[in-house]
């Protein structure tokens, strides 16, 4: 039961962090589906099942709040950064006359 808890709280980092949309409807569904397949022909008792799949569901819900949390504190504290813009370039090229006229020389 502890892997099934570990196991949806990474998964359901993943989906907070990937997706923008709801997308845990259809993870508990899928998820709920293949945990109650397997553990139907391992020869659990359908109360053991009933209880995995909620606790999966759950789990998978405070994973997904969780990487969606981390996600949008990481894209805030980036977008409070003083990044460099394109308005503001790095690379100044100053004077590019007198550049070239050290390259061609004072009689050229």
């Amino acid at each position: 039961m502890s892997t099934v808890a570990i196991f949806s709280l990474l998964i359901g980092s993943l989906l907070g962090g990937r997706f923008r949309i709801f997308i845990l409807p259809p993870a508990i569904v899928l998820g709920g589906a293949m945990i109650g397949a397997v553990s139907a022909w391992q020869g659990q008792g359908s109360a053991h099942i009933v209880v995995m799949i909620v606790v999966f569901a759950a789990v998978l819900q405070l994973g997904y709040l969780g990487g969606a949390l981390l996600i949008r504190t990481r894209a805030t504290a980036y977008r409070n950064e003083t990044a460099p813009s394109f308005r503001q370039p790095q690379l100044r090229l100053s004077a590019p006359r007198a550049a070239n006229r050290r390259l061609i020389g004072p009689h050229g």
